[in-house]
C-alpha cells in the first residue's frame, strides 16, 4: 500500500471496517484519521484552510487509536470540521494529531458515509517487519 492506497475497506455486517498500514506508529494514527475522513466525505472537495489539534492519552495503542478517532469523529459531528490531511506525533503515551481541513459545506462537500461511532470490535494494532497495521470497525 502506498500513496493513496494506505488503507482498504472490508465488509462487516452492519458496520464498516478498514485496515490501515504505515511505516511508523505515529503515521499509522495519522493515516487512520485521514482514512476515516475519506470514508465520510468525498476527499476531492476538502481544502486545507484551517488546522485543528486533538490530543489523547491512553495506556495502550488500541485505546489511543480508538480515542483519537472518536475525538476526530466528534470534531466532525459537533463542529462540522472535515479534514483532508493529518499528522501525528507521540510523546509518553499521548498522541497529538493536527488535522488540516475546513468546515463542512453541504453545497460543496459530498457526504459518503455517516459514521456513528468508532468501535472496539476487532480493534487491533500490530507491528511486524512490514511496518504498523491497524484494524478498525466503525458503526454506521
Amino acid at each position: 500500500m502506498g500513496g493513496d492506497s494506505f488503507f482498504r475497506e472490508f465488509d462487516h455486517t452492519g458496520d464498516l471496517g478498514i485496515i490501515v498500514e504505515a511505516p511508523s506508529r505515529a503515521e499509522l494514527f495519522a493515516r487512520a484519521t485521514i482514512a476515516m475522513a475519506w470514508l465520510m466525505v468525498e476527499r476531492g472537495g476538502v481544502r486545507a484552510l484551517e488546522r485543528r489539534e486533538i490530543a489523547v492519552r491512553a495506556d495502550s495503542n488500541a485505546d489511543r487509536l480508538h480515542d483519537l478517532l472518536a475525538a476526530a469523529l466528534n470534531l466532525f459531528m459537533i463542529d462540522g470540521f472535515i479534514w483532508c490531511n493529518a499528522t501525528a506525533v507521540e510523546n509518553d503515551g499521548e498522541v497529538v494529531a493536527a488535522l488540516l481541513g475546513e468546515c463542512f459545506d453541504p453545497a460543496r462537500h459530498q457526504l459518503i458515509t455517516e459514521i456513528k461511532a468508532v468501535t472496539y470490535h476487532r480493534l487491533a494494532i500490530e507491528h511486524d517487519r512490514g511496518g504498523w497495521h491497524a484494524t478498525v470497525v466503525f458503526d454506521i
